[in-house]
């Protein structure tokens, strides 16, 4: 096996149906302290075929574990964040990917162009039904740390209140939740409005 495939290798393992959550974890410890395994990880999410839809999400939430862990040793990756996101058709998968990118730590680091596909990303996903709630509170946190003009704090603000709209009493705490993200908002818009 050439040398770029053992950290990979050394992971796959981990990367199965029925694995302990104590070697899932081990596995993401092992992740944040190697930058060689951050990199097979995020090149089996970049391309993904020839690997399980259950490696796929395995590999995703290890991702988002290491990165916990450590996430300034993911800062220079934040273009294959977004290549492994683009490639990620999997809910499960792109729900883990998304809490990495919703992170402020972004706010700093990525470009801004990486900056407004982010935004219009988590827009986008907060029209989409038939999501795991996770991505839309994933979504949420992403609008919240990458608007920042009053247009884009406006557009933010329509996004959330159709997702409001669209809640009834069985997501009552997505329905909360986008309730106090549409307060910090219109508090966000009011300060972003120039005098009048």
């Amino acid at each position: 096996m050439p040398d770029d495939d053992r950290p990979l290798a050394a992971l796959l393992p981990a990367l199965r149906r029925g694995v302990p959550i104590d070697e899932v974890k081990a596995a993401a410890h092992a992740t944040a302290a190697d930058p060689q395994c951050i990199q097979a990880l995020l090149d089996l999410l970049i391309h993904p075929s020839g690997f399980s839809r259950i490696q796929r999400q395995k590999a995703a939430w290890v991702v988002h574990h290491a990165f916990q862990l450590d996430e300034r040793a993911f800062l220079p990756l934040r273009a294959e964040l977004g290549l492994a996101l683009d490639a990620t058709e999997d809910p499960s998968a792109l729900r883990e990917l998304l809490k990495v990118l919703a992170s402020p730590l972004w706010a700093d680091a990525e470009t801004e162009v990486q900056r407004t596909d982010a935004l219009e990303l988590a827009a986008g996903l907060l029209h989409v039904e038939d999501v795991p709630v996770a991505v839309h509170y994933a979504a949420m946190q992403t609008l919240q740390s990458r608007a920042q003009c009053a247009s884009e704090v406006r557009e933010s603000l329509e996004t959330l209140n159709a997702l409001h709209g669209r809640l009834g009493a069985e997501n009552a705490p997505l329905r909360t939740c986008a309730e106090r993200y549409i307060k910090r908002f219109r508090q966000k818009l009011a300060r972003t409005k120039s005098p009048s």
